[in-house]
C-alpha cells in the first residue's frame, strides 16, 4: 500500500478515503503494527490502484490484468503566470538595457581620461605649479581607474550583460511556452 500511495503522491487520509477505511488502518499497515485484512470491501479499490500504478487495467471477463488505457493528454501550462513572468522579464530587460547604456556612456568619459593621460603627462611646456598638476593628474587617473574597475567599465558592464542575457533567454523560453499553447476556447 505504501509504495502505491507514494507513487501517486497520496496522503494516508486520501488513500483511506479511497479505500473506505480509517486513516489509522493505513498508518498501522504501513508501519507493520497491523496487517490489513486480505479480504474486505476495500480490496477491489486497492487492486485497481495497484494495477494502475503498474500501468495495467483489469478485465473481469478473463479475471486477468490487461494493458492500461491510454493516459489523459498532458495539461497545457497555465498561461497567466507565464504571461505575467514574461511581462516582468521584458520590463526588467528594458531597465537593464537602459542601465547598460548609462554605464557605457559613463565609461566613455573615464576611458577618454585614460587615453589622454600619456599626452597630458608628456607636456613639456611651461606650468606654474608642476607638482600640483602632477597631483591633479594622479587623482584624474585614479578616479578613472576606480570607476572603470568597480562602477562602469568592462567588468560591471559584463556582469550586467550576463544578467541581461539570462533574462533575454528566460523571455525567449516563456514566449516558446506561450506559442506552444493550444488556442483558447
Amino acid at each position: 500500500m505504501s509504495t502505491t500511495r507514494k507513487f501517486f503522491g497520496l496522503t494516508q487520509e486520501q488513500l483511506a478515503a479511497w479505500l473506505g477505511v480509517a486513516r489509522s488502518s493505513i498508518a498501522e499497515g504501513e508501519t507493520g503494527r497491523r496487517l490489513p485484512p486480505l479480504l474486505g470491501d476495500y480490496w477491489p479499490r486497492e487492486m485497481r490502484l495497484n494495477l494502475a500504478a503498474a500501468n495495467l487495467g483489469f478485465d473481469p471477463a478473463t479475471n486477468a490484468p490487461v494493458p492500461a488505457l491510454p493516459p489523459l493528454p498532458p495539461l497545457p501550462p497555465n498561461a497567466k503566470p507565464i504571461q505575467d513572468q514574461l511581462r516582468k522579464c521584458q520590463h526588467r530587460i528594458r531597465g537593464l538595457r537602459y542601465q547598460l547604456e548609462i554605464l557605457r556612456d559613463k565609461a566613455r568619459c573615464y576611458e577618454a581620461r585614460r587615453a589622454a593621460l600619456p599626452t597630458l603627462r608628456a607636456w613639456t611646456g611651461p606650468d606654474p605649479l608642476p607638482a600640483q598638476a602632477d597631483a591633479w593628474l594622479s587623482r584624474f587617473e585614479q578616479e578613472a581607474e576606480v570607476e572603470l574597475l568597480y562602477a562602469c567599465g568592462a567588468g560591471p558592464q559584463g556582469l550586467l550583460e550576463a544578467r541581461l542575457a539570462g533574462l533575454e533567454r528566460e523571455a525567449e523560453r516563456l514566449e516558446e511556452l506561450l506559442a506552444s499553447q493550444p488556442p483558447a476556447r
